[in-house]
């Protein structure tokens, strides 16, 4: 199990004998392709990091619409009871296989408590997420769609993109709805720059996934 926690940094840099002693009931999971890793309104139990793969984070109002809030890859920590929340609040699926670390909060905090080079990474981790939603919001009231397009794919490329099969550079598992909750527009709107950045020739798409052949072409052209 250690050498697969290699790709979280965090978990790496702790000694597997002090993860056994702290963390003795986490264990790492193998979720399919679109299972779910927690839903709305179960109990918050757990904190969860992604080894391999990406993870969607997602919310579903009264009214059963749902936006997709975050899309989360290896190294990545999440659930609603790093918040204390007494249900998550939010849903966790899959996109693709992935592997994940699953502790109890209560062990993850105890293993903290005794590592404070780790809770120092943890902390500055999670102030790097929400620096991301801060230039997300400042995205949607500052600049055009097309600008938040490419930041976007810039930076879910950066995390997990996988080697595309298809023949472009990057593969990431996302649907035009997915893609446009995240960049903050309509699907149509984001179809629209799909479909011209594919004439292009820098993209290809289909209703599973996108695929860049790279983010440099994409900003270039968007910003000629």
């Amino acid at each position: 199990m250690y050498a697969e926690l290699q790709a979280c940094p965090l978990l790496a840099g702790i000694p597997a004998d002090d993860l056994r002693r702290d963390c003795p009931a986490a264990r790492i999971v193998a979720i399919r392709h679109r299972g779910t890793v927690y839903r709305q309104g179960e109990p918050a139990r757990s904190v969860v990091c992604v080894l391999e793969g990406q993870v969607t984070i997602s919310r579903v109002n009264a009214e059963g619409a749902t936006l997709t809030t975050a899309v989360l890859g290896p190294g990545d920590f999440f659930g609603a009871a790093l918040s204390g929340a007494a249900a998550a609040e939010d849903t966790a699926r899959a996109k693709g296989a992935v592997s994940l670390w699953r502790a109890p909060i209560d062990e993850f905090r105890r293993l903290l408590l005794k590592h404070p080079d780790a809770s120092w990474e943890f902390v500055a981790t999670q102030a790097r997420r929400q620096r991301q939603m801060e230039r997300r919001l400042e995205g949607f009231a500052f600049k055009r769609v097309e600008a938040r397009l490419a930041e976007t794919f810039r930076e879910l490329s950066g995390g997990f993109a996988n080697r595309c099969e298809h023949g472009f550079g990057q593969h990431l598992r996302l649907s035009q709805q997915e893609l446009a909750d995240l960049v903050g527009a309509s699907r149509p709107v984001v179809s629209t720059l799909l479909n011209r950045l594919r004439d292009k020739g820098v993209l290809g798409y289909n209703r599973e996934y996108v695929c860049v052949r790279r983010i440099e072409d994409i900003e270039n052209l968007i910003e000629s």
